[in-house]
């Protein structure tokens, strides 16, 4: 079977980049009949401020997106854009995510083994 396959960051990257935290939301919910009602709640959201900066395209339905990769801009300044490490092909594309920092260069830990590849 011929398929796009995704495996994105590896496990380090997710860690680093898509770290939570548990922050606590006030507001108030307006209703219809002009109604308020406060709330406050607990909500988990994203450390970094993540934004999309390209789309991988389907080797098999072009124009048809697989994944987005991000920009990741953590709370300390550290910035980290995906860019597509490899694309080995195995029935179809394998992707393999990795990180370049604000330098533009590689982050080794972010990186895929040829074993976790093969």
């Amino acid at each position: 079977m011929r398929t796009d396959q995704y495996y994105g960051l590896n496990a380090w990257a997710r860690a680093l980049v898509l770290a939570t935290q548990v922050v606590t939301e006030i507001g108030v919910r307006k209703y219809a009949d002009d109604t308020i009602e406060p709330f406050i709640r607990e909500a988990t959201v994203p450390v970094a401020a993540i934004t999309k900066i390209a789309e991988i395209d389907s080797a098999f339905a072009p124009g048809v997106p697989v994944a987005d990769l991000n920009r990741y801009e953590l709370p300390d300044g550290r910035v980290y854009e995906e860019y597509l490490q490899a694309q080995p092909w195995n029935g179809g594309p394998c992707y393999y995510i990795a990180l370049k920092d604000s330098a533009g260069e590689p982050v080794r830990e972010s990186l895929w083994t040829k074993r976790e590849m093969a």
